[in-house]
């Protein structure tokens, strides 16, 4: 195995993770509505990162850039025997990645990998403001790839599966904490550069504590923790590679009226191992119906 292969793989840790609204959530995303609510949301992600930081420090000549767009649909319904949520995703990047290794920039802009899929609630109390459930997403390998350009690709050219188990407590009556543990099951991808790219479980932590500021605003402090990830190319493992991070973020939610809400997050990785060290800017607009 080369060099030239092995080091850009590095940065399909940090890419992967930057599916615009896919797998993140956001604070109070767990939060139940009546059977037959529907709600269309519009996500608008920036993501700037001018290091990568592996475990040695910061790896010269490396920066990321992407601007991405989003659609993701969800129904609300008694149908699975309890209160679910199908879904879907559809996201659209426009990517600027120069690698650890690279000798150029690579840049690529498309349709994404769309995800598939479902939250089951196993609790459902909106009078406690107190709800647990499991969403499971699944991303199908049909978006934009690039064989030469696979790091900054829309799509991913393999399986994934984003698995999340929620807990969502009301403290009071202006208080909300929450917690999800999350999974990110990858299938491999048969054509990085030619080679087969295979990678272990991701395992991530988001948190949430959000305060009612008026009836219709609430703002939310954020922290993400991921670890795992390790790469394997062309059947050989990469040292190097198990991706360590946390990130904080600030949200602010507002209701303009019953059926439209705004969104604006602004959030910075605070220590970073092996990943881009980013900085994020987060739109997001909900319409219910």
């Amino acid at each position: 195995m080369t060099r030239k292969h092995s080091l850009p793989a590095l940065a399909l840790l940090a890419l992967a993770s930057l599916d615009a609204g896919a797998a993140d959530t956001n604070a109070r995303d767990f939060f139940s509505a009546p059977d037959g609510t529907t709600l269309g949301i519009l996500y608008v992600p920036v993501v700037r990162a001018d290091a990568y930081r592996a475990s040695a420090g910061k790896v010269p000549d490396t920066d990321l850039q992407v601007n991405a767009l989003a659609y993701r649909h969800v129904w609300f319904t008694d149908a699975c025997g309890t209160l679910c949520t199908p879904q879907f995703v559809v996201p659209v990047s426009d990517t600027h990645v120069r690698t650890p290794g690279a000798a150029a920039e690579q840049r690529q802009r498309g349709v994404g990998d769309p995800m598939v899929g479902a939250t089951f609630f196993f609790l459902n109390d909106p009078a406690t403001r107190t709800f647990s459930g499991l969403n499971v997403m699944v991303g199908v390998p049909v978006g934009a790839y690039d064989r030469n350009a696979p790091d900054a690709s829309a799509g991913q050219n393999r399986w994934q599966t984003h698995a999340m188990l929620n807990v969502t407590r009301g403290i009071g009556t202006k208080w909300v904490l929450e917690g999800t543990l999350e999974a990110q099951v990858y299938g491999d991808n048969k054509d990085y550069f030619g080679q087969r790219l295979a990678q272990k479980t991701l395992y991530r932590l988001q948190a949430f504590a959000s305060y009612d500021l008026t009836p219709s605003t609430y703002a939310a402090l954020r922290v993400y923790h991921g670890r795992g990830g390790a790469l394997t190319l062309g059947g050989t493992d990469l040292a190097g590679t198990r991706q360590r991070y946390t990130q904080a973020g600030l949200e602010l939610h507002s209701w303009i009226d019953r059926r439209n809400q705004v969104l604006a997050m602004l959030g910075r990785d605070v220590a970073a191992d092996n990943h881009f060290q980013t900085s994020q800017l987060l739109l997001r607009f909900v319409h219910v119906y």
